[in-house]
């Protein structure tokens, strides 16, 4: 085998072992979303709106001899009307921004970081400012609270299956907030979304005995009143976000067979509707509302947009590809700025 086959191979089992993938999500039985080279993951929308962080894996002109000399597999931005995409910093994913846009909050290695982003075009931060806030057991998916005083996520540390936890902004006061507070007998509970009032987180939660895989639940910030929102369907319900308002709810829904797609509803449960094309994965709300970002992912056909980033309003008009990957070294390379923060290497 030539040496630079034998490079590439391992290089897509880096990238797939520090994807989403590593902390796998019920889908009903599929196989997982897996982000091969150029691939697109985890959407994460600035609150500005220009901009979309996302995981993504492609190759740089690090010299500035027009030729790709180097991998960069972590945090990339993506411009959210032209699909122009810069990387941001290497090694983290899972990108969720703070409520005023300067912090990112990201995993890597089963654990939470953040850091403070200094621009957006061109994109870069403060190596400096990186903090590392969980040390124990595996913790994923980060979200702020709408004060960015508070972190929620999900971790193994005080069981065999995922609690939610909250801590403060700077890793302290860590509290496993989940329990067993109904008659339900409850699995992993999962990839929880702070509503922006403040008062509610919802969450995938894992309800034992069911064999549709993982059902929408919201309860209050201290783990207690919960409501299920999807029991009894024949989806694996997955990924739920509140609307920028909170009026809404919207998540991604795999049946028992066939792909996923985007589902929204009211914040109550009421009023449930799928609203993207088939093989719509993880996604994002647009600032506004009015939009959705996702991963198009058919893990057993070779679609065009397969692995890229697509926009679709939240009433299932104008789909849009929004990735494709172009070339933009050229544009890295014009607006680079020399001194002040740094671009994380």
């Amino acid at each position: 085998m030539k040496l630079s086959k034998l490079f590439s191979i391992l290089l897509v089992i880096v990238l797939i072992l520090s994807s989403c993938t590593k902390n796998p999500i019920d889908n009903g039985g599929g196989p997982e979303p897996t982000i091969l080279p150029h691939y697109f993951n985890s959407p994460a929308w600035h609150p500005e709106g220009t901009w979309i962080a996302a995981e993504h894996y492609d190759s740089l002109d690090t010299d500035g001899d027009g030729q790709n000399d180097a991998y960069f597999v972590g945090i990339w931005l993506v411009h959210a009307e032209t699909g122009t995409t810069q990387p941001l910093i290497r090694g983290f994913g899972n990108p969720a921004w703070s409520p005023d846009g300067i912090h990112l909050a990201m995993e890597a290695g089963g654990h939470i970081f953040t850091i403070k982003v200094t621009s957006l075009d061109p994109a870069l931060v403060d190596t400096s400012s990186l903090l590392q806030l969980t040390y124990a057991g595996k913790n994923f998916f980060p979200d702020w609270s709408p004060d960015g005083e508070w972190i929620v996520y999900d971790s193994d540390i005080d069981d065999t299956k995922y609690d939610i936890w909250i801590m403060e902004s700077d890793g302290e006061n860590k509290k496993n907030i989940s329990g067993e507070s109904d008659s339900l007998e409850q699995g992993g509970w999962r990839i929880p979304n702070w509503s922006p009032d403040g008062k509610y987180i919802v969450h995938e939660r894992y309800v034992s005995g069911g064999d549709s895989g993982p059902e929408i639940v919201v309860m209050d910030t201290s783990g207690q009143n919960p409501a299920y929102l999807t029991l009894n369907n024949e989806r694996s319900d997955m990924c739920p976000r509140y609307s920028p308002d909170g009026t809404r709810i919207a998540w991604y829904a795999k049946p028992r067979v066939g792909p996923p797609a985007i589902w929204v509803m009211n914040s109550d449960g009421s009023n449930l509707r799928e609203v993207s094309p088939d093989y719509a994965w993880r996604f994002d709300w647009s600032p506004d509302g009015r939009k959705f970002v996702f991963l198009y992912w058919d893990f057993l056909t070779e679609r065009p947009g397969n692995g890229q980033l697509w926009l679709v309003n939240v009433d299932g008009s104008e789909l849009r590809q929004l990735t494709h990957f172009i070339d933009t070294i050229h544009h890295l390379n014009q607006n680079r700025k020399e001194g002040g923060a740094m671009r994380a290497e």
